[in-house]
């Protein structure tokens, strides 16, 4: 009854600390979505001392924060023809907020970029969202992770394949996801069983977005077997239903993913998960192409110093069509190195290749896409840092209607408490 209890409140506090943390956020910034990043530590007990920029709130340490950009963006509509040239201003308000009760953590950021194009107002958007992680630790052999997102976001103009529309498509996602694990660390085998429901609904130009409307659902289950101390081999399935809210839609399909693969942290420079099998897409309408093929994700981290990290990944999966074929099929690959030159001067290289092959009826399309990038960070107080950085876009198409090439250039500063 007491661990019942336990368990009780310590959900009822997930949803009002998720909900407390947007009353702050609201309070005190606006802000936009990417996934959530804590930059503290998780907020200490009674009586210890509150990290710098930290504000207690209750049982809440809140993190308010702000970035600022201005910038050159020569491609606003991922054109060869039309490309939309304009400088651009983005103004980044956010809070994040950190609690902990017991053994259960709980963290929340509540983030706003504001983006606004000098020659091209009608592309002026907003996004915003909220994002809410629980870590609920029931046993030394059972646990609860859970992650809660509310996103107003936006679709740029260029960036689909719909037909044209005189502003950016806005869409709100919502939804939660979840991941329970059994199995105390260190033991010889572990279980874990995630599942999550999203959706996506558009808000504007419905004549042409409404056929996005959709409900994510997936369930899924992972067994792990350690084969040496920092070292686990793994087997999924997975099953994600993806359905279209539009009566008249037949977009509407399965996914079945299966998979084995690794994950080790084998020495103190090295870690990463490996992951390969096979994905079956199914859809719902005959008239539609199926799809089944190899899929893989990895990640890997190096770090042959302290204060240099070098990050790979790759994956293979499928992805929803806005227009042209039935689906896409997506390979990418990309590694980044991040290095700090000294206690204040730190950059960041990175450089990411993706193949997206349309399938399907009024498919044949491939798209070659590269994106390299450079960014340096110079913290010149502790609650003070300016930057500067440099992104260039490249898509080979077929047919090359589709190329385009973009440069976006950005000075930053970013401030806390």
């Amino acid at each position: 009854m007491t661990t019942c209890r336990g368990m009780t409140g310590a959900l009822s506090l997930f949803v009002a600390f998720s909900l407390a943390s947007s009353l702050v956020a609201f309070g005190q910034v606006p802000a936009q979505s990417a996934p959530l990043q804590s930059s503290a530590s998780l907020a200490p007990a009674a009586g210890e001392p509150v990290p710098p920029g930290g504000i207690p709130l209750g049982p809440l340490i809140v993190y308010p924060g702000i970035d600022l950009s201005y910038g050159h963006n020569d491609n606003l509509f991922s054109s060869n023809i039309n490309k939309g040239s304009s400088s651009q201003t983005t103004v980044s308000p956010y809070a994040k907020a950190e609690a902990k009760v017991g053994p259960h953590t709980f963290d929340a950021a509540f983030r706003l970029d504001d983006v606004r194009y000098s020659s091209s107002p009608a592309d002026n958007y907003s996004v915003y969202s909220l994002l809410g992680n629980a870590n609920f630790v029931f046993s030394g052999r059972a646990g609860l992770r859970m992650r809660a997102e509310y996103r107003h976001g936006v679709d740029p103009r260029g960036s689909t394949d719909r037909l044209g529309s005189a502003t950016p498509d806005e869409y709100v996602n919502q939804g939660v996801e979840g991941i329970f694990s059994y199995g105390a660390l260190g033991a010889q085998g572990r279980i874990e069983i995630d599942g999550g429901a999203y959706s996506r609904r558009y808000q504007n130009n419905r004549l042409t977005t409404q056929v996005s409307d959709r409900d994510t659902t997936q369930l899924g289950g992972t067994f792990l077997w350690r084969v040496a101390p920092k070292t686990e081999l793994l087997a999924l399935a997975q099953m994600r239903s993806i359905d279209y809210a539009l009566d008249t839609s037949t977009q509407s399909s399965t996914e079945m993913r299966y998979q084995v693969g690794a994950k080790w942290d084998a020495t103190a420079k090295t870690t990463g998960i490996v992951k390969y099998g096979i994905l079956d897409k199914k859809f719902n309408n005959s008239g539609r192409t199926d799809f089944s093929g190899s899929s893989w994700d990895a990640a890997v981290r190096w770090s042959p110093l302290t204060y240099s990290v070098l990050d790979f990944n790759t994956s293979k999966g499928t992805n929803e069509s806005t227009g042209t074929g039935d689906f896409l099929v997506t390979q990418s690959y990309g590694v980044t190195w991040n290095h700090a030159w000294n206690s204040r001067l730190s950059t960041i290289a990175l450089a990411n290749w993706r193949k997206d092959d349309f399938l399907g009826t009024g498919g044949g399309r491939v798209d070659k896409t590269s994106i390299l990038g450079v960014k340096a960070a110079y913290q010149w107080q502790r609650w003070l840092r300016f930057g500067a950085e440099y992104t260039t876009s490249d898509r080979v198409s077929n047919p090359n209607t589709f190329d385009y090439t973009r440069h976006l250039w950005l000075f930053t500063v970013g401030a806390t408490l």
